[in-house]
């Protein structure tokens, strides 16, 4: 494993002492390996490794963090992944919008290009000048007809014969889908909702609350695979009117704990990820009633958002 702990290999990584994060105000208890850690970030390292109090006791406090959270980003520390939360049930009791509809993606079904068929051996040539005129084949002879049919048929089954063993080996298999790798490599891609009662709000905040840990620490891998996969989540997500209370709450968040832009307009990543999610889907967002209270809170939120209506001439 490389990081700014230098290389090392997995013996090592579980042969490394014990290091312990005390994380959230009932102080729940994670002990990783301080290697792990330490690989993550210069941060990490200087934890683990400089010699002060915290590395002397092998542990440290994290009150303001969520264990779930931190559980993230240990996975990460040993995966170089995480696994993405699962979507929640909204109150079954709740109100239905009625415009809420259970929207599939429009599959194109397209009508198969027909395959070409090959005539026998007649002495015509199905695929001759202007594809498709049918020229007659010159022959020299009949005997040399004949031969060169029958070699013909047995090349052809030869080779029918290869490619049936050829896609045999081909689509041999031997992993299923249930297998412990798959499912976790399954638990690492974005998540997709189907139905509007589906709540994302978890979702979003988990990608948000490690990409603000990872730009704490300073793991800046981290914060691009957070970023990439809320991305992704966005990109997927079908915007039901019940579901924008859960981009005005990743909004919330993202412009209650990110930096403020910069001197030069520059805006924080993950505040520019949000905005301009809102301001593509401003045609539905901008009409609902749960995103006047975003509005209403103004700061750098509502500065970034009328910056891009203006600028890219969009209309509520």
């Amino acid at each position: 494993m490389a990081g700014p702990s230098g290389i090392c290999s997995f013996e090592e990584l579980i042969q490394s002492e014990p290091f312990t994060f005390y994380i959230g105000k009932a102080r729940k208890e994670f002990v990783v390996h301080s290697k792990a850690i330490a690989a993550t970030s210069w941060h990490f390292h200087a934890l683990v490794n400089n010699g002060m109090a915290q590395s002397q006791k092998r542990s440290v406090e994290y009150p303001d963090m969520e264990p779930e959270d931190f559980a993230r980003y240990v996975e990460y520390a040993y995966r170089y992944d995480y696994t993405v939360p699962h979507w929640t049930l909204d109150d079954p009791h709740s109100k239905i919008i009625e415009s809420d509809v259970d929207v599939e993606e429009g599959l194109v079904s397209e009508e198969p290009e027909p395959e070409p068929v090959v005539e026998p051996e007649t002495g015509v040539n199905v695929f001759g000048p202007g594809f498709g005129s049918r020229a007659p084949r010159p022959f020299t002879n009949e005997s040399t007809a004949i031969n060169s049919w029958s070699k013909k048929k047995k090349k052809s089954a030869t080779s029918r014969a290869t490619l049936n063993l050829r896609r045999s080996f081909d689509e041999r298999g031997y992993l299923t889908s249930d297998e412990p790798s798959a499912t976790m490599l399954a638990e690492f891609l974005p998540k997709e909702n189907s139905k509007p009662e589906q709540n994302f709000t978890p979702i979003f905040l988990a990608h948000a609350h490690l990409y603000t840990f990872a730009c704490m620490r300073l793991i800046d891998p981290l914060k691009r695979l957070a970023l990439h996969k809320l991305h992704h989540t966005l990109l997927k997500f079908k915007l039901y009117d019940r579901r924008v209370s859960d981009v005005v709450e990743l909004a919330r968040y993202a412009y209650d704990n990110g930096e403020d832009r910069k001197p030069d307009g520059t805006i924080e990543d993950l505040r520019k990820l949000v905005v301009e999610y809102i301001a593509c889907e401003v045609s539905t967002i901008g009409k609902h009633e749960a995103f006047a209270p975003l509005l209403q809170e103004g700061g750098e939120f509502v500065v970034d958002f009328w910056r891009i209506i203006a600028k890219e001439n969009l209309s509520l």
